[in-house]
């Protein structure tokens, strides 16, 4: 393995200043020493820029940079601005409050070196929470990495899981108008560039369990019926012309079946959503003016949900 290729660790960070030193000395552990932890801080109100400062006084491994004003809230935007500031020859995605184990990049950088990859995927659990509901991520030996895999979640891995080439992390951006979602969203543009990767079956990330996260703050039925539609909308729009037909009809379905329970359109550009909708399935698209008004009058839309998912019986 070449000790001198250089790892950027991108971190956004919000208020963690209770959590964050446990993340930075599991980075400060490694045993491989050629990194550079660039931490992006989202606009924190406690000590959060402090506490990362010193780390940055003791190791010009670390790296503060801050959200500027100008630019959008939200750890999207922090993971695109440690992109841009990012000079190592492979990124990790890693969040403030998660913990690496020591071999956590060694082993990382061997996996991709070993194949000349473009990217690997180790594994992740909780350190913190007794569960194994994170074993239904990594089917990787039932199911090859493919984008039509990834975009169904036949196949699966968490933000921590991936180490990536430079070039290509660097080719793809967050979509900072998520605010969920955006992890898949970047993943689904990812094995679009490459499915040259190799799945690791190891643990090298331990994930910390909270009570509160984005997706259990949605707790209201609809919100998170919006919030999934939202996330597979912009991902249909980022790869519509990287993918190929399957993949941007299941995108599609995926927002026409909650279109189908809500009775609304879940998207706020109605009239592209209309257009992509007819432009995709053609006669089938024609019914979804029909299954909306039906709603509106009858309680039903039978006939559209008949025609347009007999092509997709498994949707959810």
């Amino acid at each position: 393995m070449k000790a001198n290729k250089r790892v950027s660790i991108i971190i956004p960070a919000y208020n963690r200043a209770h959590l964050i030193g446990e993340t930075l000395e599991s980075i400060l552990a490694q045993t491989y020493a050629n990194w550079e932890c660039i931490i992006v801080d989202d606009g924190s109100t406690d000590n959060t820029v402090k506490m990362v400062s010193s780390y940055v006084a003791n190791d010009n491994r670390f790296k503060l940079f801050e959200r500027p004003n100008t630019r959008l809230k939200g750890a999207n935007t922090c993971r695109n601005i440690g992109l841009e500031q990012a000079q190592g020859d492979y990124v990790v995605f890693f969040d403030s409050d998660d913990l690496m184990t020591p071999d956590h990049l060694e082993t990382k950088i061997q996996a991709i070196e070993i194949g000349d990859f473009d990217y690997c995927i180790t594994k992740t659990e909780y350190f913190n929470y007794d569960t194994d509901c994170l074993a239904e991520y990594y089917k990787f030996d039932t199911c090859e990495i493919t984008p039509y895999n990834y975009v169904s979640q036949m196949i699966n891995w968490l933000t921590l899981d991936v180490c990536i080439k430079v070039s290509i992390a660097k080719s793809i951006s967050f979509n900072e108008n998520l605010q969920s979602g955006q992890e898949y969203n970047y993943y689904c543009k990812l094995v679009h560039k490459s499915v040259n990767a190799s799945f690791i079956d190891k643990v090298v990330s331990l994930r910390r369990h909270h009570e509160q996260s984005i997706r259990a703050g949605l707790d209201d039925k609809f919100k998170l019926t919006q919030s999934y539609c939202r996330a597979k909308w912009h991902t249909y729009l980022d790869i519509k012309h990287q993918a190929n037909k399957e993949t941007r009809l299941l995108l599609l379905c995926i927002c026409l079946h909650a279109t189908y329970k809500e009775r609304q359109i879940l998207v706020a550009e109605k009239k592209l959503f209309y257009w992509q909708v007819f432009k995709e399935l053609g006669i089938r698209g024609m019914f979804l003016g029909p299954m909306l008004w039906s709603y509106n009058v009858f309680g039903k839309g039978y006939v559209f949900r008949k025609e347009l998912f007999k092509a997709f019986p498994d949707l959810p």
